[in-house]
């Protein structure tokens, strides 16, 4: 290897440039390669690790889905400038929620967007001049979103908990038959609305969980000539998945 060292001096047959004999070339790149592909392993172990470590740092996400029963209170509706007894059928749907429970509040307060729907029927008597000409009568189909401060017991395979809910609600009057006022085939009334909920939680590993709720919701509509306070029990039983 001598006269590959004397480089600049010319008396190299290589010149004045230092070309390494092809078998240290080669070991000088195979030596590069095995450097680079340990660097970039230890590089995305590193970024795998910080996420995972950062995910736990941050909390739990739930994604929960749910069927839903109504069980209305019988209450007061105002028709036409005349006060009546009404009865609401009871009603059944679906709906989806999605809660944040922070790593800083010790997973045990959180906040949930919810999302649900359910039919149902409303009948009262209907009284116009005095006179009671026939009942009134039409579906009724609410919505609502609301979004919900929650706090639960952290830990355990059974994890209680409680809420209060703030958001809005939506009862849509569908095919109404009511004597003495212009009917749409559908009239929609918007309101705000709340909620007191509690239930548990049910976990079949640490990802997946089953549930149980219930909530008492209230809000009032006011659709044209017609206002109804509406208040109903809801039970849920539903799943959902923790990330």
């Amino acid at each position: 290897m001598a006269y590959a060292l004397e480089g600049p001096s010319g008396n190299s047959p290589e010149g004045p440039f230092f070309f390494p004999p092809p078998n240290l070339r080669e070991t000088v790149g195979f030596a590069s390669l095995v450097r680079l592909i340990t660097l970039l392993s230890a590089l995305f172990c590193s970024l795998c690790i910080t996420d995972v470590a950062v995910a736990a740092e941050f909390g739990d996400v739930e994604l929960s889905a749910y069927a839903l029963g109504s069980w209305p209170r019988d209450l007061e509706i105002f028709n036409q400038e005349t006060t009546v007894p009404a009865s609401i059928q009871d009603g059944f749907g679906a709906g989806l929620k999605v809660g944040l429970f922070p790593a800083a509040l010790r997973r045990m307060v959180g906040l949930e967007i919810d999302s649900n729907m359910h039919g149902g029927a409303l009948s009262f008597p209907n009284i116009t001049n005095g006179h009671v000409n026939e009942t009134g009568r039409s579906d009724l189909l609410v919505s609502n979103t609301t979004f919900n401060l929650v706090l639960r017991y952290p830990s355990g395979t059974v994890r209680p908990y409680i809420g209060i809910g703030l958001g809005w609600s939506r009862g849509t009057l569908l095919n109404p038959n009511i004597a003495g006022r212009d009917d749409n085939d559908f009239d929609t009334a918007h309101a705000l609305a709340h909620q007191f909920l509690g239930g548990a939680q049910i976990l079949l590993n640490p990802k997946v969980f089953l549930f149980g709720e219930y909530r008492y919701f209230l809000s009032d509509y006011h659709w044209e000539g017609l206002s109804m306070d509406f208040r109903t029990h809801y039970g849920l039983v539903g799943a959902g998945l923790r990330f």
